[in-house]
């Protein structure tokens, strides 16, 4: 009988152990599910903020674009970065790549940076109006297409920028903006007087520039 006691208070123990453990495995993979589920939360909120940033708050364009003056072929183009949200957001330098379209196709014209000094490898973009200067070049041997408005280069400016979710750059944490604006662009080689002979402008004045809608 005795026996038959002491084996019964094992098996009681051992249940006892053995259900205390179970309670603690649950527990612990309960905690580890739970602490993975808050961590896969805070990354998806986090991808989902920088993407809010990057396509809802941020609108690369352009402010102006001129002739230079200095050397005719050149053109001054000003490029604007709009942070319209009421916080800081963090970008690489925008990276244009300037087309002019000849007849079906679309031909890469030279562009570089006016603000080599100024670069900085990161921006905290303020919310307002960020800008920055580039220089194309746009030869007379271009063989231009005049699209709709007489006289003009059917110019697009491909810009770029990475938008990252702090001051640090990680790839696996930015994500690329960018977009295609299209311009119409007086040449150097056509004036005023001959715009006008095909074109009505107000006062008769000849824009150097005219922005198009997005297409």
């Amino acid at each position: 009988m005795k026996r038959l006691l002491d084996f019964l208070n094992r098996r009681k123990k051992m249940l006892v152990v053995l259900a205390a453990v179970a309670t603690v495995l649950a527990g612990t993979d309960y905690y580890v599910g739970y602490k993975q589920a808050a961590i896969l939360k805070a990354v998806q909120e986090k991808k989902e903020k920088l993407e809010e940033l990057a396509f809802f708050m941020i609108f690369p364009d352009i402010h102006d674009a001129s002739n230079s003056g200095a050397v005719l072929e050149d053109y001054e183009a000003i490029i604007k970065v709009d942070n319209v949200s009421d916080e800081v957001i963090y970008t690489t330098h925008p990276r244009v790549t300037t087309y002019v379209q000849t007849g079906t196709f679309w031909t890469e014209v030279p562009v570089r940076d006016l603000d080599d000094q100024n670069i900085q490898q990161i921006y905290e973009l303020q919310p307002g109006q960020h800008l920055y200067h580039m220089m194309t070049t746009i030869g007379e041997d271009i063989p231009y297409t005049e699209y709709n408005m007489y006289g003009y280069m059917h110019v697009r400016f491909h810009i770029s920028l990475y938008v990252l979710p702090e001051s640090v750059f990680n790839e696996e944490e930015v994500l690329e903006r960018y977009t295609d604006v299209y311009i119409y662009l007086k040449p150097f080689f056509i004036t005023d007087a001959d715009i006008l002979a095909q074109v009505d402008f107000a006062d008769n004045q000849v824009p150097e520039m005219i922005p198009m809608p997005p297409h």
